[in-house]
This record gives structure tokens, C-alpha cells and sequence, in this order.
């Protein structure tokens, strides 16, 4: 007859470490999903970039962003301003001007953004090759 062994439990000490760092790595997904849920969509990162670069009026935005609809461009917009990221300005002319621009939180999303660009300029080709590479397999 052979012997069965059974792993030993963990220390009540080594668990709760083990809960404490559970919770801090959720913690950290729910930061970052904070994060992306601001950057959710097509265009926003495109229309933080063009402000960024001092894009701000509402017609130039639109304009270097083929493909874009004026009301998807808004709505774009109006969530991030309403997430602190972007201020809108209405200029009381006879024809009203509105301009867009980054927040001072706004602007601390550019630094991330540069950094995810650099990464891709250095990994992009890898990524490419990978997808080239793998092979969907279907449930049959």
C-alpha cells in the first residue's frame, strides 16, 4: 500500500498575506479599469493627442479626424469633460466659437500616452509577427 501525502495548509499568517496582496492587485485592476473606462472609444485618445499638440477648435478637431462623425466627436468630448479631462469654452461672438482644451488632469494623460506610443514603436513589429504566426483554432 503506498503512502498518500497531503500538502500542509498555509500558516494563518502566510494567508491573510496572501489576501492582503489579493486585494491590492484588484485594487490596481480597478484603478486601471478607472483609466481605460476615461480613454473608452475610438477617438479619445486621438482627441487628447490633437489637443495636446494645441488643436482646440471644435472645426479643426473635426477636420483632422477623418472618419469621425460631429456627434460621435461630441460625445467623445462631452464624456471627457465631464471626467475633468478636458475643458470646453464658449466664446460669446457673432458666430459662436467653442474651443476644447486639456485640463491640468487632462494633461497628466499624455505622459502614459507617450509611453504606450513607445512601446509600440518597440514592440509593434513583435506583435505584428505573433498575429502573423498564430493560428485560430475553432471548437468543432
Amino acid at each position: 500500500m503506498t503512502a498518500v501525502s497531503y500538502a500542509t495548509p498555509p500558516a494563518p499568517s502566510e494567508t491573510r498575506e496572501a489576501r492582503k496582496r489579493g486585494a491590492h492587485d484588484l485594487d490596481l485592476i480597478e484603478q486601471i479599469d478607472l483609466t481605460l473606462d476615461v480613454l473608452h472609444g475610438k477617438w479619445k485618445v486621438h482627441l487628447i493627442f490633437l489637443m495636446a499638440r494645441g488643436i482646440h477648435r471644435h472645426s479643426r478637431l473635426l477636420e483632422k479626424l477623418p472618419g469621425i462623425s460631429k456627434k460621435v466627436m461630441t460625445d467623445s468630448l462631452r464624456a471627457m469633460e465631464s471626467a475633468g479631462v478636458v475643458e470646453r469654452r464658449v466664446f460669446a461672438e457673432v458666430s459662436p466659437r467653442v474651443e476644447y482644451s486639456l485640463t491640468p488632469l487632462g494633461w497628466t494623460m499624455t505622459e502614459p500616452l507617450i509611453s504606450l506610443s513607445e512601446w509600440g514603436a518597440a514592440h509593434g513589429s513583435d506583435v505584428a509577427e505573433a498575429r502573423k504566426d498564430y493560428v485560430f483554432e475553432t471548437a468543432a
